[in-house]
């Protein structure tokens, strides 16, 4: 089993402080900073962590990043840990990536793709592992990674039904959620409201993800429940806010 879970189900923190309700994404600082941790687990067996971090950069664009590490018999028997980065601006609003790259030494081409976004050409290729590829590229097309914080954002602004298109194998593939109620999740630093939310057209696998309001609608808990019954779970079990600062005063929240 490996541990590349966190984007499929996307597709489970220290915290600073309480954060209050923020306006929808904008131009100057659409989330802050952070540094979080997800502790990941197959039926309750814990196999690894994720940890995944945003930085704002200095000509205004952002990285996003996220390393997967194996733990126990996992990591004895497979070479699991993996890297994935986006490197996106905002553009009238809205994510907007200008690069995704994806490593997993022993994967496949899917496990080691390298997506380049042309927003003047619109288009994007692949210049990664497997077959290179070009496409065209409608606006607010994503990456399997930043539609992370897709989902977040638009909850954040009230919506309900969220649809997304990521380049997959040299085709737009749609990703497609739904809010579907709301939920109290318990972590040591207290009880937290959250909104669940499914996503509407996988018929092989259940994938749910449940966001904090409290905690400025960052994800809290991802499962991925497949045919099988193999249950996948990320638990968020650090968060820091403001990681790269003086302000940071971390605290545990794990669940």
């Amino acid at each position: 089993m490996r541990p590349r879970l966190f984007t499929a189900l996307a597709a489970g923190l220290l915290l600073v402080f309480t954060v209050t309700g923020r306006s929808p994404a904008d131009e100057a600082a659409p989330y802050p900073e952070f540094v979080a941790e997800y502790d990941a687990s197959v039926n309750g067996i814990g196999i690894g962590t994720v940890k995944v971090t945003l930085k704002h950069k200095s000509d205004g664009s952002y990285l996003y990043r996220q390393e997967s590490e194996s733990s126990g018999l996992v990591s004895l028997f497979a070479a699991a840990d993996s890297v994935e980065t986006s490197h996106w601006q905002l553009r009238d609003g809205h994510i907007a990536p200008l690069e995704y790259q994806s490593t997993r030494k022993g994967g496949d081409d899917d496990d080691n793709e390298h997506l380049l976004y042309n927003w003047v050409t619109h288009k994007v290729k692949n210049v990664g592992a497997g077959p290179h590829w070009e496409i065209d590229l409608p606006e607010d097309t994503l990456d399997r990674l930043v539609m992370q914080l897709a989902i977040l954002f638009d909850l954040r602004d009230g919506a309900t039904q969220l649809d997304y298109r990521i380049p997959r194998q040299g085709k737009l593939k749609e990703y497609r959620f739904a809010l579907v109620g709301e939920e109290d999740i318990e972590l040591t630093s207290g009880v937290y409201r959250t909104l669940k939310v499914a996503r509407t057209n996988d018929d092989n696998d259940k994938n749910l993800v449940w966001s904090a309001p409290e905690l400025d609608y960052f994800p809290v808990r991802f499962l991925k429940h497949k045919k099988s019954g193999l249950k996948i779970t990320l638990a968020l079990s650090k968060l820091d806010f403001a990681p790269f600062g003086e302000a940071s005063s971390a605290l545990e929240v794990a669940p």
